[in-house]
C-alpha cells in the first residue's frame, strides 16, 4: 500500500525519513554511493545523525528549479509537478523524488531526479540511476529520468526504464537491512 506524507518542515521530514529506506540510502546499502556507506545508513535511522549540509547540497537545492527549466526545454511534452512528499510503500520503503513528471494533468508517469555537479561521473550517474530505480518502485511507475547539472552549464538527460532483478535486489537488501537493525537494536552487522 502507497501511503503519501506532505512535508511540512525539514525537521519532519528528517523524521519521516528515519522510518524507513529512501533513494539516497538504498544506494549507499546497494555500494554505489560516493557520498555514504552502510554503516551511514545506520546511524541516520538508529543514532539520528544528519549529514552536515555542504554548500554544494545547499547551492544544488537553490538552483533546482534552474536545472528543471532547462529539463522542460528539452522535453516539453511533460508537465513537471515539484510533489514536496514523502511516499511510503509497505512501511519502510521511501521515496521523495525531486519531481514527477505528467503527460496529462493529475497522474504521474515518471520520476525527475535532479543533479548539480562539479563532474558528472559514472559513479555519480550510477548512484542517480539507482535512486530513480528506487522511486519508480516506491511509485509503481515505468520510467524516469535523471537530469544533471555539470559544472554549472551542461546538461545532463539520462532516461531510467524500469529494471524488475535490481529492483528486486535492492527491495531485498533494504528488507534485510531493516530487519537487522531492528533485532540488534541498532548493532550494526556486515549487510
Amino acid at each position: 500500500m502507497l501511503e503519501e506524507l506532505k512535508i511540512t518542515s525539514l525537521k519532519k521530514w528528517r523524521e519521516q525519513r528515519r522510518s524507513g529506506i529512501g533513494g539516497s540510502d538504498i544506494a549507499a546499502l546497494m555500494g554505489v554511493s560516493p557520498f555514504a556507506t552502510a554503516e551511514d545508513v545506520r546511524r541516520s535511522k538508529v543514532e539520528n545523525y544528519d549529514v552536515p549540509e555542504t554548500e554544494q547540497m545547499r547551492i544544488g537545492k537553490r538552483i533546482e528549479p534552474f536545472i528543471v527549466r532547462e529539463f522542460r526545454c528539452l522535453k516539453p511534452e511533460f508537465s513537471v509537478i515539484n510533489p514536496k512528499r514523502l511516499y511510503k510503500r509497505d512501511e519502510i520503503f521511501l521515496a521523495t523524488p525531486d519531481r514527477l513528471l505528467c503527460v496529462t494533468e493529475g497522474k504521474p508517469h515518471a520520476i525527475l531526479e535532479i543533479k548539480n555537479c562539479e563532474y558528472w561521473s559514472r559513479e555519480k550517474r550510477t548512484m542517480a540511476a539507482y535512486q530513480v530505480q528506487w522511486y519508480l518502485f516506491v511509485l509503481g511507475l515505468k520510467f524516469g529520468y535523471v537530469c544533471a547539472m555539470e559544472k554549472g552549464w551542461k546538461l545532463h538527460v539520462q532516461p531510467i526504464v524500469r529494471d524488475e532483478e535490481l529492483i528486486e535486489r535492492m527491495r531485498d537488501t533494504a528488507q534485510t537491512f531493516w530487519e537487522k537493525i531492528g533485532e540488534k537494536g541498532g548493532a550494526m552487522e556486515k549487510v
